[in-house]
């Protein structure tokens, strides 16, 4: 074993390796040059608070409009969930109004699909509620958290399509 051991200290492998490390060390070194300096932009501080909801439609008719609400105590959370409720507001369309001497009903299509409801039906994700049927319109209001423990109410109107 300590032949093998020798074997491994010849001067010829440790020549080689001075020779190597002179080499090596003859040679200039490149400088790593500093990292550029990287200037700070302004900051932005986004408030989204106080700007409209950007999947709402801008201006025109069936917008909306936006109030604090004290009915968020009355809501019903525990309410049976009927099937319009399941798609937004803006995807309803009305196509016309049924009305008797007791009860205006109105025409609603959505998804391609039209459907009669009274004052009083749910129909949006938002809890919204038909609070008026007209010939022309129809009225609703949404009850939508404010991320805070409150409610805000939205007054909506889908207007008559006369193209349909």
């Amino acid at each position: 074993m300590l032949a093998s051991l020798a074997g491994c200290d010849s001067p010829q492998t440790t020549a080689d390796l001075h020779s190597y490390l002179q080499a090596t060390q003859g040679h200039a070194s490149n400088a790593i040059e500093p990292l550029p300096v990287i200037s700070v932009g302004p900051v932005f501080a986004y408030g989204s608070m106080g700007l409209r909801n950007p999947f709402q439609a801008i201006g025109g008719g069936g917008d909306g409009s936006w109030q604090v609400s004290l009915a968020g105590d009355e809501l019903d959370a525990d309410r049976p969930r009927q099937f319009l409720e399941g798609f937004d507001l803006e995807q309803f369309e009305m196509v016309g109004m049924l009305s008797s001497e007791s009860q205006a009903n109105a025409l609603l299509r959505a998804n391609g699909v039209i459907h009669r409801l009274k004052v009083g039906d749910y129909l949006g994700r938002n809890n919204g509620q038909i609070a008026s049927i007209q010939a022309h319109q129809i009225e609703v209001f949404e009850l939508i958290s404010d991320g805070r423990g409150g409610w805000l109410e939205r007054s909506l109107t889908i207007p008559l399509n006369q193209q349909s």
